[in-house]
Formats: C-alpha cells, sequence, structure tokens
C-alpha cells in the first residue's frame, strides 16, 4: 500500500481477455470468482469530504451526469479519499422485468481506502473490505444488490457458472460475467493494461461480438 492524499487518475481493473461460454467450467474448476459484467461505462469514482469525481476507463469525464452527488458522496469511508470501481449505467438499459435501470453506480472493486492505495491487496481481500464497509444490502435480482439509492454492488459467484450465464444473458442489462481469480494482487493503475492479468470476460454473442 502507498499514500493517496491527493486527486491523481488510476485505470481501473478490467480484463481484455476474452473466452467462450464453453469455457466456463474449466474456470469454475479453476476457482475463478464471476462477477457480472453489466452493460454501462466502466467509471472510476473518486470522494473524499470535499467532493466527488467521477471519471471514465480512459480518464475521461462524462458528457453528462445521471447520479445525485450527494448519493455518491455518502460512499466516503473513513478519513481521507476512498476510490471505487464499478459500471455507471448511463445507457438506458433494462432489468429482468424490463424496467429501465438507468442512472446508478454498480460497485465491483475498490483501489483506495483510508487514503491508502491498496497495492498488492488481492482480489478476495478487496471483496471482504467492501463487505465491511457497505455490508451485503438488499438483493436487487439474482446478480445485484442494493445499498443506497442509486448505488448497487455486484454479487460475486464461485460454481454454477454455465446455469448463470445462460441465465444472465438474457437480461438486456446483462453482457455476461468477468472471471477474477481470488488472489490476483491490485497493481498500480498507471496504464491501462495494469491488472488485466488476473481476469477475462465472457459475453454473449452480439452482432457486434462473435467467437
Amino acid at each position: 500500500m502507498k499514500d493517496y492524499n491527493e486527486f491523481r487518475y488510476i485505470f481501473p481493473p478490467r480484463p481484455e481477455t476474452k473466452s467462450p461460454p464453453s469455457g466456463l467450467p474449466t474456470y469454475e474448476r479453476m476457482g475463478y470468482i464471476a462477477q457480472p459484467k453489466l452493460n454501462g461505462s466502466c467509471g472510476v469514482l473518486f470522494v473524499n469530504d470535499k467532493g466527488t469525481k467521477m471519471m471514465g476507463r480512459h480518464n475521461n469525464t462524462f458528457a453528462r451526469e445521471l447520479i445525485d452527488r450527494g448519493h455518491l458522496q455518502n460512499l466516503q469511508r473513513g478519513a481521507g479519499y476512498t476510490v471505487l470501481v464499478g459500471e455507471y449505467m448511463n445507457k438506458s438499459q433494462k432489468d429482468g422485468k424490463r424496467k429501465l435501470f438507468n442512472g446508478c453506480f454498480v460497485i465491483f472493486d475498490i483501489m483506495v481506502h483510508n487514503g491508502k492505495h491498496l497495492i498488492n491487496s488481492t482480489f478476495e481481500e478487496r471483496q471482504e473490505l467492501l463487505d465491511t464497509l457497505y455490508g451485503e444490502g438488499t438483493s436487487y435480482d439474482e446478480y445485484i444488490n442494493y445499498i443506497s439509492p442509486s448505488v448497487y454492488r455486484v454479487k460475486n459467484f464461485s460454481s454454477n457458472f454455465v446455469t448463470l450465464f445462460n441465465k444472465i444473458t438474457t437480461v438486456e442489462m446483462y453482457e455476461g460475467f468477468v472471471l477474477k481469480r481470488p488472489n490476483g494482487k491490485l497493481e498500480n493503475g498507471v496504464r491501462e493494461a495494469d491488472n488485466t492479468g488476473w481476469q477475462l470476460k465472457i459475453r454473449k454473442p452480439t452482432k457486434n461480438y462473435k467467437y
């Protein structure tokens, strides 16, 4: 860990490696953790007692913000900065009940807590930290939990990958799964390619994405 006392952009952990759905049983046997992949925009939320800043995965700002900043401000925990990674839902996607799921932030990782950049912490350790900071929340559907107004968190799965994938990909706002090694360690995030080695994505085929 190292101090994080003033704003500087950190590239979020994101998968680059792709795998077809046929690989799901293998990765399950290897002990990977599956997180839902939502169809939004990857967002990095920087929050301290002075305010919030939401950035995109390319160190970009968003053209418009659909989330109440007060709801994001409430995500600060401890002293100094908290930096969270999640999906900023801004593409007017629908949930399993065909209800619009827009203008919210769905957390899937944390990079800074108490003004400390969590370098070398494992994915599993950071998920346990999120449990401590925000609790389990209440179930929104089979794949995400409600934490607070406009804020949700993905659920983690360690089994039944094929069954869950076949179900999740019938819902418009989900693209599939991101599979992550529990012992994958957080890197500096000074490059977009950092943190790609311990995760991969498995998406439903579309016209623009085929295996």
